[in-house]
């Protein structure tokens, strides 16, 4: 189905939406949230069969996509809080919400602190702080490698500029994939690789979060052998804080279950949102 785009704004930033319209007048509306350095287009193996059930839109975060900069002074906080004012301004219900990787923090914070705006939610590998897989990662940066994206970004007069850069970090990646992500990389305000690493990022765990989310959460992972974020025991943690929620494992693929397993991925959305 043909989409559009169009800016919304939130009083403090301009956030680019992409939406397929409603396929009946009393569909349901639902909001797709990407993860860090991406932007919507990472849910394009999804959108055609989700938008023949659902109203749906899809976001680009401040600072990534079409949306404007991050700027100084914001926090991850700042994510929640741009989504919590779009909605709005998206739907006059609320709605089924769906963010993968920190996509899937920023959903699961609007549907802890704004519990009206989000009637379900789903979240795909999100990422859970200081257990996480992508924050052990970070431990083991060298100083002298944070920043590097960001002078890579820079410097790149085109994304084809940044096509050597990413494909020595996603060696065996398809010529399409790397294509993809240097241009997403090519969009991120190079900003979000800057900013100081909070004391906070190796002991927070966000259970305030998780327990305060009252509307039945699905919570989708892959294996952390493949690439996944979440290990076993950190999404058994997370899903026992949630109230009313259920795990989905699927073991053969990795950090993107919505593109590995599409297929399944929009069955299991459906069949969610229909319990």
């Amino acid at each position: 189905m043909t989409y559009t785009e169009r800016y919304v704004h939130t009083s403090r930033v301009a956030l680019n939406v992409a939406e397929w319209g409603a396929p009946s007048p009393d569909s349901p509306t639902m909001v797709l949230l990407h993860g860090y350095g991406s932007n919507w287009h990472t849910w394009g193996r999804v959108v055609d069969k989700l938008s023949s059930e659902f109203h749906l839109y899809a976001l680009d975060l401040r600072g990534m996509g079409r949306s404007g900069n991050f700027g100084a002074g914001s926090t991850r906080q700042t994510w929640a809080d741009d989504v919590a004012a779009a909605i709005p301004k998206l739907s006059s219900r609320p709605v089924y919400l769906v963010g993968h990787s920190l996509g899937g923090w920023v959903a699961a914070a609007v549907a802890a602190q704004k519990p009206e705006l989000v009637t379900k939610a789903v979240l795909v590998e999100p990422y859970s702080g200081a257990n996480s897989e992508v924050r052990k990662q970070a431990r083991r940066r060298l100083p002298e490698e944070r920043g590097l994206r960001a002078q890579q970004i820079r410097a790149a007069a085109t994304p084809e500029d940044l096509i050597p850069a990413v494909s020595q970090q996603y060696e065996g990646a398809s010529d399409d994939s790397i294509r993809r992500i240097a241009s997403m990389w090519f969009q991120m305000d190079p900003v979000l690789e800057e900013g100081p690493i909070s004391r906070s990022e190796d002991s927070e765990t966000f259970d305030d979060i998780f327990m305060a989310i009252k509307c039945p959460t699905l919570v989708i992972i892959g294996a952390t052998d493949n690439g996944g974020i979440l290990s076993d025991e950190e999404a058994e943690r997370v899903v026992g804080l949630i109230p009313d929620s259920r795990l989905l494992k699927w073991p053969k693929v990795g950090h993107s279950p919505h593109i590995a397993r599409n297929h399944d991925f929009i069955r299991a959305t459906k069949r969610f949102w229909a319990e």
